[in-house]
């Protein structure tokens, strides 16, 4: 069957176009997520300025996914693929919002002692985050089924560790002062939970990409089929 996502006029096809610079965005989120293990606010700063990179990319995915519906009129699996960059796209924007998000708590927060155990679970909830990134992303790259059932397993360190966060928050509660930087930090282990969520969520559009297949990855489908974490 010959491909209906014809050429753009840089000669790429539309489709890996879109793709492209879908990517492009994931990696702006994957720095935002390193850069809020820093604690810095300088690097809170940067990941401020470059969501604006993620949100333009967002707006050229957007409108090159409307001219190559306009245009070419896609059909199976290319239009499999534009539908399904059309939501990978606008999970990675999310994704930077939360970023962003996060980096605000950082200025905010910045004159309150942080807990020790909070801040360190946090960074450890940013490195699982950004390593979901890359994971979905590379899951996309590759067409890579096995790796998209494998997302909500590698999902799993997220979830014990936000619910952990709150734990830590309630043995902070004897300590005004430390508290009001704590109860702020809810929102930003729940931001990072979100961010596992959305690469998980760009798992399920691979699977639809491939298959046609719309269905809704879950952990106890990976641990049936043998996948283990690592």
């Amino acid at each position: 069957m010959t491909s209906t996502v014809g050429p753009s006029p840089t000669g790429e096809p539309r489709g890996f176009q879109c793709a492209r610079r879908s990517s492009s965005g994931s990696r702006d989120s994957r720095r935002s997520c390193s850069r809020w293990a820093s604690w810095s606010r300088a690097l809170a700063d940067e990941v401020i300025v470059r969501d604006d990179q993620i949100d333009h990319s967002y707006v050229e995915v957007e409108q090159e996914i409307l001219r190559t519906l306009a245009l070419q009129a896609p059909v199976a699996k290319d239009l499999r693929l534009v539908a399904g960059v059309l939501h990978i796209n606008s999970h990675i924007e999310r994704m930077g919002d939360l970023c962003v998000n996060m980096a605000k708590f950082v200025r905010i927060t910045k004159d309150y002692p942080p807990v020790p155990e909070i801040q360190s679970t946090l960074v450890e909830m940013g490195g699982h985050a950004q390593r979901m990134v890359a994971a979905a992303m590379t899951c996309f790259a590759r067409r890579d089924l096995d790796l998209a059932e494998r997302l909500p397993i590698l999902d799993q360190p997220l979830d014990r560790l936000n619910a952990e966060v709150f734990r830590q928050i309630e043995r902070a509660a004897s300590d005004d002062r430390a508290l009001e930087w704590a109860s702020r930090m809810v929102l930003v282990a729940r931001y990072l939970e979100r961010i596992g969520d959305h690469s998980v969520d760009i798992g399920e559009q691979v699977v639809f990409i491939v298959t046609g297949e719309v269905k809704e990855l879950v952990p106890s489908k990976a641990v049936r089929a043998g996948v283990e974490d690592s």
